[in-house]
């Protein structure tokens, strides 16, 4: 059990009835949306949903960030949220490779669409650069948290991202940051 509730209330949840138990679970699990949809993904999901949850969000991702964006503040703040969806995904489903598959997805849209933005001399945009290249990092640590194995899959894309970032306007920022130039 948790180490925050005292032992006299853990004993006296442990001598409830079941239906008390059940109830007062049902209750919590309302309250609590990450355990609710983690629940409903172990229980009523399978590996072929896990497919569509990742490929609902590349979807997402294709059409938030195919046309241009006129201004360089709601492009990161697009950037932002798809990457919270992308964090709530993995902590929904446990899908690391998914987490990753998807944040280098991000990188790669967000680097190859919109070179205008990033390239802009101003606040939003010096922040946009430095977000792109922490995120880097992040993926970075997503993709070496995997098995060898799965790692492979990544390096070519991982690459050419971590080339575009050392490459582009972001290369102060990764200099700065100490962005790895390659995969290791």
């Amino acid at each position: 059990m948790p180490k925050n509730i005292s032992k006299e209330l853990e004993n006296a949840i442990l001598t409830l009835t079941q239906k008390e138990k059940d109830r007062h679970l049902l209750r919590l699990i309302a309250k609590n949306q990450l355990l609710r949809e983690q629940m409903q993904f172990t229980l009523l999901e399978d590996e072929s949903d896990l497919g569509w949850r990742r490929e609902e969000l590349s979807d997402l991702m294709s059409q938030m960030f195919e046309t241009p964006y006129s201004y360089t503040g709601i492009l990161l703040k697009d950037i932002r949220m798809v990457s919270a969806k992308i964090t709530w995904h993995r902590r929904v489903t446990k899908d690391k490779y998914g987490e990753a598959d998807l944040a280098l997805t991000l990188l790669e849209k967000a680097l190859s669409n919109h070179q205008n933005q990033i390239a802009k001399s101003h606040r939003k945009a010096e922040s946009l650069r430095v977000y792109l290249v922490r995120k880097g990092i992040a993926v970075i640590k997503y993709i070496n948290a995997l098995h060898e194995d799965f790692r492979i899959d990544f390096i070519k894309r991982m690459d050419k991202v971590l080339w575009q970032l050392h490459t582009f306007e972001t290369k102060y920022s990764a200099a700065l940051l100490n962005l790895p130039k390659a995969m290791d």
